[in-house]
Order: structure tokens, then sequence, then C-alpha cells
């Protein structure tokens, strides 16, 4: 298991209405079917998905027009300036090479890369205990909270998970061998039948904890699985990081696609006909041939159907609630932790599951994030900000030493506080959810068609995987032509 970092997808920064797309609102509000505004295409939400598949249609000619709810696009996608110069990621930032989609996108966009910090010894923390390993974690040898038998035990549960995981149906996961039996329960109750090891639990847990932000205890134990096969730890998932921030592509896709995009336009109603769709929002209605609805699941569930999805959709979206992440970075004048023989990478049982360096190639600033995922983000969202920032700096410095005391800046993204997306990383699905609604996750609906990275059957919940959902549903479009 490499220690990584689950991409949070999809989303830029604050980006303003344009003058253009100003302009072409006030065409855009009307009573009568005549006067709507029309397009061939709609889709509803411009995080890197939406923006990906209008991107695609515009391309093929289709005239599309994009609804969002925030007034900046970019959705999970979001980078924030850095006093000492330069950007942070508050939302997803790693690639890996197999990443096709984004690497090409990037490489079209004329955004660079760099390696991801890597070297050096990596923190771990459990039990109270600190500790500093070379290589992937689960260590080879003992810790001092951790006995050689609980070691060796941890890597055989985790090679259990990974032989595991390696039969999944990634195309179609109710049909994975086992698939009702590994359905049924959750990632908790699987591990621990499997072992009595507490670290051994953890190492599993962790691992749900820190790829899919879900509560270990209320994760469907083939939802991680094959979560696992989409996007596998031996395919370097954070092999790189951008030269000013991943954030700046939904920013520049949104400069090409221009008044296509209208901002501050959540969509309350979808209604489909004969003749083509009719989307509602609270500031107009718009007509098109199709639909992209390009939003996470239960937010998707939210908008009001006529006629009404099939029931297997709609007890879908019920059934996929949001991960819980607060995403935090601290900010130093550099990397000092390079120095120490540290590569800045965390794993702990604390509040602070995990850390990583994310400064730029240069280590000026230095930048460390760190990650509170599941229960523990609820938790710590109901303090004050002040209260939340003391917790997560304690816990660098139970990692790293007085050093990390003082950050000149710190900046966190409180995801499960955001209206318009309600959680990070990505959807986390419940026990028997693949097996019974499976089916009904990307399945076009009459014109109404679906695209986000939670349902894509490659890399999902990362960036790779928001693309190639924007790009199917945008193809499954373009056929009916």
């Amino acid at each position: 298991m490499s220690v990584s970092r689950r991409n949070i997808v999809a989303g830029a920064a604050g980006i303003g209405l344009t003058a253009a797309a100003s302009l072409a609102l006030s065409a855009c509000s009307a009573e009568g079917d005549d006067d709507v505004a029309g397009a061939d295409v709609i889709v509803v939400g411009a995080g890197l998905s939406g923006l990906c598949a209008a991107r695609e249609l515009v391309r093929q000619g289709k005239d599309t027009l994009v609804l969002e709810a925030r007034d900046r696009v970019g959705g999970r996608m979001v980078r924030k300036s850095v006093i000492e110069g330069g950007w942070i990621d508050l939302g997803g930032q790693w690639i890996g090479p197999t990443q096709t989609n984004i690497l090409s996108l990037a490489d079209s966009l004329g955004i660079k890369r760099f390696d991801s910090y890597a070297t050096g010894r990596t923190v771990v923390d459990f039990g109270g205990a600190v500790a500093t390993i070379d290589g992937s974690f689960p260590p080879t040898s003992p810790l001092p909270s951790v006995p050689a038998a609980d070691i060796a035990e941890a890597n055989r549960v985790w090679d259990q998970f990974h032989s595991l995981a390696a039969t999944a149906n990634v195309d179609r996961p109710w049909l994975t061998p086992d698939a009702p039996a590994l359905d049924a329960q959750t990632v908790a109750s699987w591990v621990n039948a499997a072992t009595n090891s507490e670290f051994a639990r953890f190492v599993v847990k962790y691992w749900v904890l820190n790829q899919e932000s879900g509560d270990p205890g209320a994760t469907s134990m083939l939802f991680a699985l094959t979560s696992y096969a989409t996007g596998p730890d031996e395919d370097k998932p954070e092999q790189w990081l951008f030269e000013g921030g991943a954030g700046q592509i939904p920013e520049r896709l949104a400069g090409e696609l221009g008044n296509r995009i209208l901002l501050q336009r959540p969509v309350f109603r979808i209604e489909q006909d004969t003749r083509g769709v009719t989307v509602t929002t609270s500031d107009g209605t718009y007509r098109a041939d199709s639909v992209i609805v390009a939003v996470p699941p239960y937010l998707a569930g939210a908008i009001d159907y006529t006629p009404p999805l099939p029931a297997r959709r709609i007890q879908f979206t019920q059934r996929a609630p949001m991960g819980s992440t607060i995403k935090c970075a601290a900010v130093y004048p550099t990397a000092w932790w390079r120095a120490k023989g540290l590569s800045g990478t965390t794993v702990s049982d604390r509040t602070v599951l995990l850390t990583a360096d994310s400064s730029p190639a240069s280590g000026t600033p230095g930048i460390l994030t760190g990650f509170v995922i599941g229960p523990a983000a609820i938790s710590l969202g109901e303090q004050s900000d002040d209260a939340r920032k003391r917790a997560v700096i304690s816990d660098l410095v139970a990692y790293f030493g007085d050093e990390a005391a003082n950050p000149v800046q710190f900046i966190e993204m409180n995801w499960p506080a955001e209206k318009w997306t309600g959680g990070a990383y990505n959807a986390v699905l419940a026990p028997n959810t693949l097996t019974t609604y499976g089916p009904a996750m990307a399945q076009p609906v009459g014109r109404i068609h679906w695209a986000g990275t939670e349902i894509s059957t490659k890399w999902t919940g990362y960036l790779e995987g928001a693309i190639h959902a924007g790009y199917t549903a945008a193809h499954e479009v373009l056929s009916r032509a």
C-alpha cells in the first residue's frame, strides 16, 4: 500500500460571472416556450467532469450551455494563493502516469507538472508512539508500539484485501465473484472478522479513510474493493503535482467556454418530453435536446424530475452520501522537514490522519497539507476556527517537532460544510448499494445523462475519473444525433 492522498475531485478558484455571461442571462428568463433560451445540450455542474463534457461537445459542434450553482467553476478543485508565493490546492491535486486523460488535458492547456516530493522517511504515529519508516505502508519492521507479529499480520490482511480487489469487476461491480456477500458487509465488519490485530485492522481502515474519505463502519466492502481496482496504488496515482496548482485547470477550461457558462444557477427541476428537456433554475428556464447532470449523486437526487426517475436511480442517490474531509495547509518559509530526512508524509490514528508535502519543487515555500477524514472531520468541523487550527497544529508538532508550531499561514477547506458539494472526496456507497442499485448509476434516463467521478469505471474518485465520466456522457449525447 502506498501512503496515498485520494484526490478530491473537480474544482477551481473563484471566477466571477463574466460580462458576456451576464448579457446572455438577460435573454434567458422567459415564461413562454417561444422565449425560453435554448441549446443543443445543457450541462448541469461546472466541475471538472461537466466542463470536460461541455468542451468535448463544443468541439463536436454542439451548442452547449453550462449551469453552475456556485459563483465559481471547479466544484471540488479549489486553489488559493499562498502569501509566501505560489498556490495551494484545497481540492484535488495529485496525478499519476496512467491517468492519460488528465495528462493530455493539462498538456493541451499548457500546464506543467513536477514530481511530488517523496524522498525521505515517513512518520508513523500509532497508539501514541511516533516512529519513522522507509518505504511504503504497512511497514515490514516492528514499530515502538507494534510488535513484529502484528506487522506480519497487517501485511497478511492487506495482501488479502489486495487479492480480493484483483477479482473486482470494475465495469459491473455487481458481477464480481461473491458480490452479494461482499456488498452486504462493511469494511469494518470484514476486517474485524479477518483479524484480531488492532494494527492490522487500522491498516485497512486507514486505507478506506484515506482513499474513500468514508467511515469504514458504513462503507460497503464491495465498493472499497472496486474503488481500489479502478485506481490501484501500484499505478502511482500521486506521482506528480501541477505547477500553479490543479485548480487552474477548470479556470482555463472556463476561459475556453466563455459565456457558455452561467454561474449562480442552481438547477431544481428537469422535465423531459418527446421534443427535448426543460431545465429550470432559480433564475430562468432553458431548453435543450439533452442534458448532462454532472454533480455528485446526492445533489442529482435533490433535483425534481418530470417524469420521475426510475426507482433504482432514485434509491441509488439516497445511498451515495459524500465522504467527510477537512483539508488543511500549513505554510512555512521553507520545507524544513526535508533537511531532517523526512518526506512530509504521515500515517496516524490521531485527528490528522495523514499529511503530505505539497510544496513547489523548490521547497520554497514549504507547505504541509493535512487531512482530517471521516467521523473526525464532522467532530472537528463543529469546533471554532481557532480550535480547529490548534488541533491540526498540535498534531503536526507531534509528527514533525516544534518547528511545525508556527506556520506563517494556515488555510483550510471544510468540505462537509460546502453547500454545493456536501463533502469530499467523493460519494461513499453503503452496503447493498452496488448489487441492488448499481446498474442504474450511469444508465441514461431518456434524454438525461450522468457524469461525475463517482460513476466512472476508471479512476473512480480521482480527477481522471471525472474526465472519463464527462467524456463518456458527451459521447452518449453525440451518439443520439
